[in-house]
């Protein structure tokens, strides 16, 4: 095998050469959040700056958009710096922005396969990469309401849900995708497995084929 493994839930009897904590996990999670939310701001803020250009050019007042516009600049730099640095204020404005970007895009997505059934082939890729840009900004949307996430943002305990009891053969795990604490049976875990919370695999096909090797 090949690559860090030590993010993965893995079957038991199966060591990753690397073991990657908790904490390391929250902060590639958030590393990639951090970086939708910069895309997602610079987005909306060139998505107003049209809109306001174009309202206020029919108004007469077309420098007045270049004026207007600096203040959702700023308070998007402001909300994307405080959450890269962890800052508890900027946790859900943050969410906020990543949602209202998965609205616009989603739209877009809508519009473009109006396009696409009246003939416009070219707005099929279109479609698809927006579509692919709505699940995605959901996708961390959603990491926002998971309490092991939230937890690790603002530095606290662990889970809750650590406290409920395991059935025979189970145990708690971390997804490495979205850190949602499952309780999982080890030697039951397939390729085809995937996290309730972020439906990403639990378990990748290299790995599920070594175990059935060690079999």
């Amino acid at each position: 095998m090949t690559g860090d493994r030590g993010g993965e839930i893995i079957p038991a009897g199966i060591a990753p050469s690397k073991i990657t904590s908790t904490q390391n996990t929250f902060a590639r999670v958030h590393r990639g959040t951090s970086f939708i939310l910069a895309i997602d701001t610079l987005i909306i803020v060139i998505f107003l700056s049209s809109l306001f250009d174009a309202y206020l050019v029919g108004l007469g007042a077309p420098q007045l958009a270049q004026v207007i516009i600096i203040v959702p600049a700023i308070v998007g730099g402001l909300v994307w710096t405080g959450y890269r640095r962890q800052k508890g204020w900027a946790y859900w404005p943050a969410a906020v922005i990543i949602s209202l970007a998965a609205l616009f895009f989603a739209l877009l997505t809508l519009y473009d396969a109006y396009l696409f059934i009246q003939g416009n082939m070219g707005s099929l890729l279109m479609a698809i990469l927006l579509g692919w840009a709505t699940f995605g900004s959901i996708r961390r949307v959603r990491f926002h309401f998971h309490p092991g996430y939230k937890a690790a943002f603002f530095g606290e305990g662990e889970d809750d849900s650590m406290d409920l009891e395991l059935e025979e053969g189970e145990m708690f795990a971390a997804c490495s995708s979205c850190l949602a604490v499952l309780a999982i049976r080890p030697n039951m875990l397939s390729s085809d497995d995937r996290c309730p919370h972020c439906n990403n695999k639990l378990v990748s096909e290299n790995t599920a084929a070594k175990y059935r090797e060690e079999e």
